[in-house]
C-alpha cells in the first residue's frame, strides 16, 4: 500500500506543478499581447504625429483632356436626375454609384502625405516601437497551443 500512495503523491504534484506553468504561461501571453498593443499604438501614435496630410487641386487626365475634380460630379447629378424622372429603372442607379466611387476615388487621389524631418533617434524610437508591438501581437495571435 506504501508504495501505491508514493505515485499518486508525485502524480498530485506533477499536476499542481502543471497546473500553475499553465497560469504561468497565461497570465505571460496576457501581459505580452497588452503590452503589444500599448507599444504599437504608441508608434503608431508617434509616426501620425510626424506626418502632414495636405491637399491639392487634383484633375482627371484623359488624353489632352483635362477633368478637373468639380466636374466629377456631373454623372451623380445626372444619375440622380435620372432616378427621379424614371425610377423603375436600373442605369440611373448604377451611374449615382459610379458617381459616388468618382467622387470618392478624387478627394483621396487629390490628398498629399509628406513625412516631417525628425531626428534619427526618433525615427528609431517609432519604428521600434511599432516593430517591436507587431511582434509581440503576432507571437501572442498565432502560437501554436
Amino acid at each position: 500500500m506504501g508504495k501505491e500512495e508514493k505515485p499518486v503523491k508525485e502524480e498530485l504534484k506533477e499536476l499542481r506543478d502543471s497546473i500553475k506553468d499553465t497560469k504561468q504561461e497565461g497570465s505571460n501571453e496576457m501581459l505580452q499581447f497588452f503590452l503589444g498593443i500599448i507599444m504599437l499604438g504608441l508608434g503608431l501614435f508617434l509616426l501620425s504625429k510626424r506626418v502632414i496630410v495636405h491637399n491639392s487641386w487634383y484633375s482627371w487626365r484623359i488624353g489632352s483632356f483635362n477633368l478637373s475634380s468639380g466636374l466629377v460630379t456631373v454623372p451623380l447629378i445626372i444619375g440622380i436626375i435620372w432616378q427621379v424622372y424614371n425610377s423603375k429603372s436600373v442605369i440611373p442607379k448604377i451611374i449615382i454609384t459610379l458617381g459616388v466611387i468618382f467622387i470618392i476615388v478624387t478627394i483621396i487621389m487629390s490628398i498629399r502625405i509628406s513625412f516631417m524631418a525628425t531626428s534619427m533617434f526618433d525615427y528609431i524610437i517609432i519604428v521600434g516601437l511599432a516593430a517591436a508591438g507587431s511582434g509581440l501581437l503576432l507571437k501572442t495571435l498565432f502560437r501554436k497551443k
